[in-house]
């Protein structure tokens, strides 16, 4: 199976591209989800403001990154129909429902499993993964690069794929990581450098993966937390060989399987490897020996941390729990410095929201306030510095739920729904609701901003919008 083009993408063949900063992973560079170029997009529709538009094989999740003159995106491709999500929040009344029937708990996760997962069996037979590279004037394919065949390890929630991790490139290499299959790496043209096995592990329900790689300094580093045996690891960049592996035992916990990404967070003091694990933060040094964890966040843990400079951000929790905080930490910490009963703050947690979290998407840092968007249709506004919380307000009537990260330029702040509409929201104090752009199709990737443009994945497509 190929792209297939759309003529519009036609007319930008004769165009000269677009001087632009690079977006080299998930949310870019630093995680951040922040441009400072300035004529990045702010409306468009299927007919509106759209450079190009290609049809994108098989099932993804992955977001696009972009490095110069290509964009690179990852799919998986069955040989039969992928079980079709749907928007919204799988929460528990479909349970309730089964219960009040009278039904017995081991039928009743026979049906939630039935509705809501998929086994590897139900594909129809071998995946096929590829990465793609596409010309970033045209959308034309540079390159098809098939990296892995065969039946997956386990399952996935329908509404998770098969290829939900994010690319990464540090301009030298692209990193592919597939959480129960292994690490690859590739040429920028597509060619394959070395591949890194991982030992296949059970997830949390069958949900599957979607832990993005993250590279830093000719290292890559990438998470591996399910039930069974986690543990967080770095490679050589150059090699694949590895440097060292930190085990994460998070015993007695009914969630171990995390869906977040390592982050990087250079501060005055240190460069430090933040990560997400059920019910903990965990900071680990460069050496991967652990520098200090912070207990009582969410038993999901989905979003990625973010910071600006000396301040870092983590927020997490699903709409069932009780628990679900937006902290913000300060450097230098080490030990267990969670914060004990009673207290909402100590000597490196500057701040905590109780509510504050998200589910899914992960908060976003711009012009001195947090923004958070909360995957069931409210956005919410936080002061960095105090935790000031400045609103937090619903969407319009009628606007589903979101799962894309936000991003922001131009003093917007940009807001994916499920549905592949984005609301644009005015930066500030006060929440105001000033553009919604439709494309009309599902959409839970985040996009990637480069080159004047936005790279947005719907359900089957890519598209360039603007530049």
């Amino acid at each position: 199976m190929t792209f297939a083009r759309w003529a519009c993408c036609l007319a930008a063949l004769s165009l000269p591209l677009q001087a632009g900063e690079n977006w080299p992973q998930f949310r870019g560079p630093g995680h951040a989800g922040v441009s400072t170029e300035a004529a990045l997009p702010t409306r468009w529709s299927k007919a509106e403001n759209v450079k190009w538009v290609v049809d994108v094989p098989g099932n993804g999740w992955s977001s696009p990154i972009v490095w110069k003159d290509t964009v690179y995106v990852t799919t998986a491709i069955s040989p039969g129909a992928f079980k079709a999500p749907s928007p919204g929040i799988y929460g528990n009344d479909y349970i309730a429902e089964l219960r009040a029937q009278g039904l017995p708990p081991e039928e009743i996760m026979k049906r939630v499993r039935a509705r809501d997962n998929e086994a590897p069996g139900e594909i129809g037979g071998d995946l096929e993964w590829r990465l793609y590279g596409l010309d970033v004037r045209t959308g034309a394919v540079r390159f098809a690069q098939t990296f892995h065949k065969g039946q997956p390890f386990g399952g996935r929630h329908r509404k998770n794929t098969y290829a939900s991790e994010t690319p990464a490139t540090d301009g030298e290499r692209i990193y592919v990581y597939l959480g129960n299959v292994g690490l690859f790496a590739f040429t920028m043209a597509g060619e394959p450098v070395w591949s890194h096995p991982v030992e296949p592990k059970p997830t949390y329900l069958d949900f599957g993966t979607s832990s993005s790689p993250t590279v830093h300094e000719g290292r890559v580093y990438y998470l591996h937390d399910n039930q069974e045996s986690g543990y967080f690891a770095a490679l050589d960049a150059k090699t694949g060989k590895e440097l060292w592996r930190t085990p994460r035992d998070f015993t007695g916990k009914l969630m171990r399987t995390t869906f977040t990404t390592p982050f990087v967070w250079k501060n005055s003091l240190r460069t430090e490897l933040v990560t997400l694990g059920p019910q903990t933060v965990i900071s680990y040094g460069l050496d991967g020996k652990e520098l200090w964890r912070f207990e009582g966040v969410s038993m999901v843990g989905a979003p990625t941390p973010v910071a600006s400079g000396d301040r870092l951000v983590v927020g997490c929790g699903s709409p069932s729990e009780a628990v679900r905080p937006l902290v913000v930490f300060k450097p230098g910490a080490s030990g267990n410095v969670s914060l004990k009963e009673g207290e909402e703050q100590n000597a490196f947690a500057l701040w905590r929201q109780f509510r504050g979290g998200s589910y899914i998407t992960s908060p976003l840092v711009h012009d001195g306030r947090v923004y958070v968007l909360y995957d069931q249709g409210f956005f919410g506004a936080y002061e960095l510095e105090t935790g000031k919380q400045l609103y937090k307000a619903r969407f319009p009537e009628g606007v589903p739920t979101f799962s894309a990260s936000p991003w922001a330029h131009g003093g917007l702040i940009f807001n994916l729904a499920e549905d592949g509409t984005t609301y644009v929201v005015k930066a500030g104090d006060a929440f105001e609701v000033v553009a919604a752009n439709p494309l009309g199709e599902m959409s839970l990737a985040t996009p990637a901003l480069a080159h004047g443009s936005l790279f947005l994945r719907t359900a089957s497509k890519l598209y360039r919008i603007g530049g």
